[in-house]
């Protein structure tokens, strides 16, 4: 596996901003294209690097497996994300079903109808938005105290946050779906 802080030439930080890890990949990306074995144009692994590394999500990921630790596959959701979970359902049916109505709707009436429905439905996927982005904010802010734990090898609570921070850019990904879906209502 390759290390994708040093493809960047950055410090391998789970505290990385964006804005760095966009000016490593401009800096490689305005050199002189890499080479790769048989001396074609190599620059997939710079662009890879960039991908994961402004992800915080994936940058943990990839933080976690160059240090050796076996990450989970579908793990169990924590109980606290059972409430949110349930809201986020409730959410996306909402949107789900105003959005097929209107794919069935044949006249301009029927969809003007169902516009009250749709902007309600999309206010319910914002506030999910909204509370999905606070939660996934509150564990970003636990980096520093991950790499801390490092240092003592202590790498538990920071594979358990990965399979949070999994769910919620799933769920915050099906919403912004849902609301793009809502907006053409």
């Amino acid at each position: 596996m390759a290390n994708l802080f040093a493809v960047l030439g950055l410090a391998e930080s789970l505290t990385l901003e964006p804005e760095e890890v966009d000016r490593a990949w401009q800096a490689l990306t305005r050199e002189s294209p890499p080479q790769s074995d048989d001396g074609t144009e190599d620059s997939s692994e710079i662009h890879h690097a960039r991908r994961i590394l402004s992800d915080p999500v994936s940058r943990l990921e990839h933080w976690l497996e160059r240090h050796g630790i076996a990450l989970e596959r579908g793990s169990s959701m924590a109980p606290d994300f059972m409430d949110l979970f349930s809201q986020i359902h409730e959410a996306l049916a909402k949107a789900d079903s105003v959005y097929g109505r209107h794919e069935k709707a044949t006249t301009a009436l029927t969809k003007a109808l169902l516009s009250r429905e749709a902007i309600e439905a999309q206010l319910a996927v914002q506030d999910c938005l909204s509370l999905l982005h606070q939660k996934k904010s509150r564990r970003i802010g636990q980096f520093a105290a991950f790499e801390e734990a490092s240092q003592r090898s202590e790498y538990h609570d920071a594979a358990t946050t990965l399979g949070q921070l999994k769910f919620l850019k799933k769920w915050e990904q099906q919403c912004r779906e849902r609301l793009l879906k809502l907006i053409e209502c």
